[in-house]
C-alpha cells in the first residue's frame, strides 16, 4: 500500500474524538478501527486523547459560587428590536442625506465646478495669470466678448 495522508489523519483524529462521545456511526467506527490498525502516529493519539476523556470523567463536578443566569426570551426579542431600529434609523439617515444633497439643483453643482477648475491649477503662477485676466475681462467689457 501507500502512505497515509496527514489530511486523512487529521480526519481519522475528529472522528475518534467524536468516538469518545458516542457520536459515530458504525460505518465511521469501522473506518476508524481500521485506520488506527495500520496508523501508529493515530493510534498514540487515541491512547491519549482515550486517558485524557477517561480522567476528565472521573473528576467529581464542581458547584459554581456564583448563579449562572440565562437571559429570558423577552431579552433576545428585546435586542432584535434594538438592533432592527438602528437599522431603520441608519436608513433614515442615509435617504434624508441623499435626498438633502440633491436639492440643491444646479446652482450647487455650478459652484462646485468652479471650486473644482481652481483646485485643479498645478502652479501658483498660473492662478495669478487667472487673476489677472479676470480683472483685466472686468476692467475692459469690450475686451472680455
Amino acid at each position: 500500500m501507500g502512505q497515509i495522508s496527514f489530511h486523512t489523519c487529521d480526519r481519522m483524529r475528529e472522528l475518534h474524538s467524536a468516538s469518545l462521545d458516542g457520536e459515530l456511526s458504525q460505518l465511521e467506527s469501522v473506518r476508524l478501527e481500521a485506520h488506527l490498525a495500520g496508523c501508529p502516529s493515530c493510534s498514540a493519539y487515541a491512547a491519549t486523547a482515550e486517558g485524557a476523556s477517561r480522567l476528565v470523567q472521573q473528576m467529581p463536578l464542581e458547584r459554581p459560587s456564583f448563579p449562572i443566569v440565562v437571559p429570558g426570551r423577552r431579552l433576545a426579542v428585546a435586542r432584535k428590536l434594538q438592533v432592527a431600529a438602528a437599522a431603520a434609523a441608519v436608513t433614515v439617515t442615509v435617504g434624508l442625506s441623499v435626498a438633502l444633497g440633491t436639492v440643491g439643483g444646479p446652482a450647487a453643482s455650478g459652484s462646485s465646478h468652479r471650486a473644482t477648475a481652481s483646485a485643479n491649477l498645478r502652479f501658483p503662477d498660473q492662478e495669478l495669470r487667472m487673476l489677472q485676466r479676470a480683472s483685466t475681462a472686468r476692467s475692459h467689457p469690450r475686451l472680455a466678448l
